[in-house]
């Protein structure tokens, strides 16, 4: 019975894993590394720690308002969050790399998204964040990173939200 515990609570990344690298959408960290420290800020001064946060599935996104592809993709992410907004195991964190919290927020508002908008309170690490956007992980409850993609994507597919469902599971 341990057995198929495991195997059950695997299945929701493997589900992921190969749903999103098959649509060639994703490409998936393999080595599953745990996250460094991540501290972000959102612009009324609430901090979060990303590498605290286990126990959650946590959707971060590194994005700007200069970069046209980021916005694109911004209809998406906010598909997640409202369907994600009241669900206490899952975060989602778009990080702002203009630094510019109080104008992003004011996009957000404008496009009528619900995002709260977040800033790096610190050094990103490299394994979440190589320099090109936009760039989005996916870390599982446990800490690992299970999904990391550089350029746009869709996150309000059918296929992403289940699976990030899947994964925040109790």
């Amino acid at each position: 019975m341990k057995e198929r515990r495991k195997i059950s609570s695997a299945l929701p990344v493997i589900l992921l894993l190969a749903l999103l690298s098959t649509k060639g959408i994703a490409r998936p960290d393999t080595t599953s590394k745990t996250v460094s420290d991540l501290w972000v800020k959102s612009e009324t001064e609430k901090t979060i720690n990303i590498a605290a946060q286990k126990g959650k599935v946590v959707f971060i996104n590194f994005w700007a308002l200069s970069c046209v592809p980021c916005k694109e993709e911004m209809l998406t992410i906010n598909k997640l969050h409202e369907r994600f907004k009241a669900d206490t195991n899952v975060l989602i964190v778009p990080i702002d790399l203009d630094n510019t919290l109080a104008q992003s927020t004011k996009y957000m508002r404008e496009q009528g998204f619900g995002l709260i908008v977040y800033t790096a309170a610190g050094v990103v690490p490299k394994e979440l964040f190589r320099g090109e956007l936009p760039t989005t992980v996916v870390i599982d409850k446990h800490g690992k990173i299970v999904f990391f993609k550089e350029g746009k994507g869709d996150y309000g597919s059918k296929e992403f939200i289940l699976n990030v469902d899947l994964m925040s599971e109790p």
